[in-house]
């Protein structure tokens, strides 16, 4: 059995992964360290096809995950020939995957439609090979059945409250809206294992979630890129700093310098416009759309479409393991101060 995990709810799709990889160790209590292999991006088709055809250690069944290896041609922005050629051959020996062999490709989203896995995917109608975890439609439903599953309850005002606190993202972005989303959705998740803990089995109030969650406060990614477009990457690393302390994970600051860059390499394309109007094109308000204007003034479109490459880069460092979150994120700043020149 093969399948490919994928999509926004990036916390529902790993929490499956999760599960299969209990149950496996279940069925496997005295093998399962033998026989349970994670690859990422960096394994070679060799590697995995050796991987699923090894026989089982004392038991009767093996599970591979492999962690963004189908999109590795995409992390690194530029098809090689040898991608094609482990992508034909990964297609080929799929029908072929050892019935006592379990290979999960776990992906952010699915590679483009002319990759030959994916073809291959749709065209055996026979199996299910595409799990989807999409965007929640409803996100006080999401918010309700998240605190659920960590035990807790929740009151729908302060439902609707804790979804306001965080920021959204601009939902006219379509090309980066799942990016947004699982960013969204990270963010709500810190605060609910704050929250459930501290509301101690009674239902979360509103009143919780005003002193637990502070609205989200733009200052800090404003005063970051203040400090990267004058050269002062020590205060730069200041600003991030006081962000980790307060709480906030590593790679969730990344997709805040992420969205960042993302708003200046816009408002530098759309530099006559007003605050106004910029804000009501992104959806967002007048004073922050404002300040990306007057920012993006310092950066050149050179700097701010390297800068956009820089943050690719620190964003597959961890999630194929090459760095850790924290390195990655410092070396990220240091490159940043290096690039505004």
């Amino acid at each position: 059995m093969w399948q490919i995990l994928f999509g926004a709810d990036a916390i529902a799709r790993d929490e499956a992964v999760r599960v299969l990889q209990a149950s496996f160790a279940k069925d496997n209590a005295n093998g399962d360290a033998f026989n349970l292999t994670f690859l990422d991006s960096h394994a070679s088709f060799s590697e995995l096809q050796r991987s699923c055809d090894s026989a089982g250690f004392f038991v009767e069944r093996r599970l591979i995950v492999a962690r963004y290896y189908l999109g590795k041609a995409d992390q690194r922005r530029k098809r090689q020939k040898s991608d094609d050629e482990e992508a034909e051959k990964l297609a080929a020996y799929l029908p072929e995957l050892p019935d006592d062999s379990d290979l999960l490709f776990v992906e952010d989203e699915l590679p483009g439609s002319t990759h030959p896995v994916l073809q291959c995917a749709r065209k055996d109608a026979s199996a299910t090979h595409l799990r989807e975890f999409p965007l929640p439609d409803n996100v006080f439903a999401w918010i309700h059945d998240r605190v659920k599953t960590k035990g807790g309850d929740i009151q729908p005002p302060a439902a609707q409250l804790l979804s306001t606190r965080i920021n959204r993202g601009n939902k006219n972005d379509r090309d980066h809206l799942a990016d947004d989303t699982r960013l969204y959705l990270r963010k709500l998740e810190m605060e609910l294992d704050k929250l459930v803990p501290y509301a101690l089995g009674r239902s979360i109030t509103v009143g919780d979630v005003q002193t637990l969650v502070q609205e989200e406060d733009v200052a800090d990614i404003f005063k970051f890129t203040d400090a990267i477009s004058q050269r002062r990457t020590a205060e730069a690393f200041t600003v991030v700093r006081g962000v980790l302390a307060r709480g906030e994970s590593p790679l969730v600051v990344l997709s805040m310098i992420q969205r960042q860059t993302r708003l200046l390499i816009i408002a530098k394309e759309n530099d006559r416009m007003t605050a106004q109007s910029l804000g009501e094109k992104l959806g967002m308000k007048p004073f922050p759309a404002g300040k990306a204007l007057e920012q993006s003034k310092r950066f050149s479109m050179t700097d701010l479409i390297r800068a956009h490459r820089l943050v690719q880069d620190a964003d597959e460092a961890i999630k194929t393991g090459a760095m850790d979150d924290v390195t990655a994120l410092d070396v990220l700043i240091a490159e940043l101060g290096d690039a505004h020149k």
